[in-house]
């Protein structure tokens, strides 16, 4: 089973926040709580140009997740794919997971106090489909799949930019 991953591209985020909007409503997510946001860079001067970027974050499913190394219960799992989930039975709420992502992806969820982040819509992969997020994202500035292939895949984007450019 090969690993999956998101992959965003800030090149084709425009900043509308239709990641975050499908996120809340596919998890039933309270409005204070955000398993992706959406960061905003500037304006900032380029060139002589102001420009504005946007970049969504959520949860990496890193390698190696500091997140489950650091949870007392060992309520964090990684799956064979890299999806890492964290167990509602098991959490009891310390969220030494959160303390320990460099990410920021791991929040208190009020109403259960237990951690909760991205699962990549695990439940969406298992049928076939995409997270959530990248199937509402109206650009494609996310993508899902094996993250060396996405890779692969925006790096020919980029060279047959450049092509075009000289």
């Amino acid at each position: 089973m090969s690993k999956r991953a998101i992959m965003v591209d800030i090149d084709l985020c425009y900043g509308c926040f239709a990641c975050e909007v499908a996120c809340k409503q596919e998890h039933s997510l309270p409005e204070n709580v955000n398993w992706i946001r959406v960061h905003k860079i500037g304006p900032q001067k380029v060139n002589g140009k102001l420009q504005m970027h946007f970049y969504p974050m959520q949860c990496r499913h890193c390698t190696r997740p500091p997140c489950m190394d650091a949870c007392p219960e060992h309520a964090i799992t990684q799956r064979r794919d890299g999806i890492v989930l964290i167990s509602e039975e098991r959490c009891i709420g310390c969220l030494k997971c959160a303390e320990a992502c460099p990410f920021g992806a791991i929040e208190c969820h009020p109403g259960t106090g237990l951690a909760g982040k991205c699962t990549l819509c695990v439940e969406r992969i298992e049928e076939g489909k995409v997270p959530s997020c990248v199937y509402h994202c109206p650009t494609g500035a996310l993508g899902f799949g094996d993250p060396n292939e996405l890779m692969a895949r925006k790096q020919k984007a980029v060279a047959q930019e450049e092509l075009r450019n000289l």
